[in-house]
């Protein structure tokens, strides 16, 4: 089975790109998933956790009372989650399905 490396990407949300969205940058990090079954859920849910963390490292966290950007912050963090999906399922197309049901 061909295991490869995932790349979360994710705009970064700063007070100033809310403000201006032109300068929003992009950063990204590598998640590796070779030592997991994808066809096992307990493997795919695993995945999951990985994207979920790596999607937490790139999306910056506003402060709670800042309601725009907690909205920005879910929104990277939910482009971030489906990108690394889109990704998998590219590289690994059989077991999509698989992931489909945990992602």
């Amino acid at each position: 089975m061909r295991k490869s490396i995932v790349t979360v990407l994710a705009a970064l949300a700063t007070s100033a790109a809310l403000a201006t969205p032109a300068l929003a940058e992009e950063t990204e990090v590598v998640v590796s998933y070779s030592d997991l079954d994808l066809t096992d859920a307990a493997g795919a849910a695993k995945l999951e956790q990985r994207v979920d963390a790596a999607a937490e490292q790139v999306c910056s966290k506003p402060d709670l009372r800042n309601i725009k950007g907690m909205v920005a912050f879910e929104a990277c963090k939910t482009e971030a989650k489906t990108n690394a999906l889109e990704q998998v399922s590219v590289l690994e197309p059989y077991q999509s399905m698989a992931l489909a049901s945990v992602f």
